[in-house]
């Protein structure tokens, strides 16, 4: 299956854009977002240099020794979510789905998630604190993170205005950047080491298993190697593979936190990490290593996700799908789930 997803310009939202420019973009990312789940983000206002400078960090980060980056492990439990995770630490398997209402997992063993990550948060985060190596192990790579992650913060916060004035041109007002004004945005840098396609190919072990984001949306750049794949909107159950032309293109999905708000007006949409399209007819071979970087853009802890009212009509059958529950808590029960 071939999909394309919607390639828009962030160029469009700029000072000097027309009304009909800003106006038409934030259509179209409402467009996009509703029938995908998703849009590929071009011109979004984060310097290719320091793109190329983020994953030039990811890998220096994921070569260091293990000495090193146990020194900022993240622990076995699901709190603070900050530091280094090891291959098969979390299980994403545990979450495939949940969102739709299954409980129990099909494969009962489990998926081994070959991959390794790290996290981090807000600078100033009240809550949990950032967990960095010494300077010396990794000179500039402290910085050169902080840096990202508030550039990043930006992206997402201009993605909001621009759902706002899409949703008012249809007459619909939210206030969905006042429920993100206390940034707990999470950053993560993603490894995938080297695999053999046999391997992948059991069932028994993954790049990263079916599932879906937390927040409100993710900002995903991704290199080169492939292997991403996203669900239908339309035919669910049905994954189709997403690349990016380049890795200064941003791939921006919805989260459930927005799908809750929205009242299932946008839906968050399931992706995992599987054999590239490039190798699938191979039928032995070891696959190249894979690195990603994504924001996980979320909304203040403290903010309820019960639908916003406007999206709520219980007079023509839209009753409000999800309980008043904070972003916190909902954090949470997928973050156990994950460590469980």
């Amino acid at each position: 299956m071939s999909t394309t997803i919607r390639l828009l310009d962030g160029k469009a939202l700029a000072p000097n854009a027309s009304v009909a420019e800003q106006d038409a973009f934030c259509e179209a990312l409402i467009e996009g977002f509703s029938k995908q789940g998703m849009v590929k983000l071009i011109n979004h206002g984060i310097p290719d240099e320091d793109i190329d400078g983020i994953f030039q960090w990811n890998r220096k980060f994921f070569q260091l020794p293990d000495h090193v980056k146990r020194s900022v492990a993240h622990p076995p439990r699901a709190n603070p979510n900050r530091g280094w995770v090891c291959a098969g630490q979390e299980r994403s398997d545990n979450i495939t789905d949940f969102e739709k209402g299954v409980k129990q997992r099909a494969n009962k063993d489990g998926v081994f998630d070959l991959k390794e990550s790290f996290d981090t948060g807000a600078i100033d985060d009240p809550l949990y604190a950032n967990k960095w190596p010494a300077e010396s192990d990794i000179p500039g790579f402290r910085a050169h993170m902080e840096k990202f992650y508030d550039m990043c913060q930006d992206v997402h916060i201009g993605i909001l205005r621009a759902l706002e004035r899409g949703f008012r041109g249809r007459g619909v007002k939210v206030d969905l950047v006042e429920r993100c004004r206390e940034n707990v945005s999470e950053m993560r840098l993603n490894y995938y080491p080297p695999i053999d396609i046999p391997s992948l190919r059991t069932g028994r072990m993954s790049r990263i298993s079916e599932h879906t984001d937390f927040g409100t949306v993710t900002l995903l750049f991704q290199d080169s190697v492939g292997g991403l794949e996203v669900e239908s909107q339309s035919a669910p159950g049905t994954y189709f593979p997403v690349e990016a032309s380049s890795a200064s293109e941003i791939l921006v999905n919805i989260g459930d936190s927005l799908q809750r708000l929205t009242n299932d007006v946008l839906t968050s949409v399931s992706h995992r990490v599987t054999v590239p399209v490039s190798e699938r007819d191979r039928e032995a071979g070891v696959l190249a290593p894979r690195y990603s970087v994504a924001y996980f853009a979320k909304v203040a802890r403290g903010e309820s996700l019960k639908p916003i009212e406007v999206f709520v009509d219980e007079e023509r059958g839209c009753p409000a799908k999800y309980p008043d529950l904070t972003a916190w808590e909902w954090n949470q029960i997928k973050l156990q789930k994950i460590y469980g």
